[in-house]
């Protein structure tokens, strides 16, 4: 039977064939090194020399398992950033943008200033009852506090409304 043929890539230059026995003598003294690429036929891809058995090479040992990363301390820990997809949570773009807020809860604050005209006052109580129920089924949402000041602006414009009617009413 025939000896192998090897080919064997030294420095950037591929052999001729060479016989198994001559490659292993060359391995050996060092003219071809444990890191050159070896190839022969029935591999499936060109392995370092060092890797072959046939060779007097050694089976690739595993590599070893890398150490733990080290923990970093709390104090030196850079805070996340939040999602870009619930904006609302955050403060700064709460106060920039009406993210986050009920629309009844904003409607609600400009009807409760706009309540010191007599005729918004009532509006401003009923749509700051409806924020303050949608505010509380959806605690995820912001703007009670618009809400509370619509209502509060509701209940004095709408009182001084009554107050009005009920004088009027006396005065005839």
């Amino acid at each position: 039977m025939a000896e192998k043929e090897w080919y064997f890539n030294h420095d950037g230059r591929q052999s001729a064939p060479t016989p198994e026995t001559a490659l292993k003598q060359m391995v050996a003294s060092g003219t071809v090194r444990a890191t050159d690429l070896v190839w022969t036929e029935g591999m499936a891809t060109w392995s370092p020399a060092g890797t072959i058995p046939a060779l007097g090479g050694a089976a690739p040992a595993p590599a070893p398992a890398p150490p733990p990363l080290p923990k970093a301390p709390l104090a030196y820990a850079s805070p996340q950033p939040p999602p870009f997809d619930d904006i609302g949570q955050n403060a700064g773009m709460r106060m920039l943008l009406p993210v986050g807020r009920s629309g009844l809860a904003i409607a609600a604050g400009y009807l409760g200033l706009f309540s010191l005209i007599p005729f918004f006052a009532p509006i401003a109580l009923i749509v700051s009852i409806i924020a303050i129920v949608q505010l509380r089924r959806n605690p995820q949402l912001h703007g009670m506090g618009r809400a509370i000041f619509g209502l509060v602006m509701g209940i004095l414009g709408t009182g001084f409304i009554i107050v009005v009617i009920v004088t009027l009413a006396m005065g005839r």
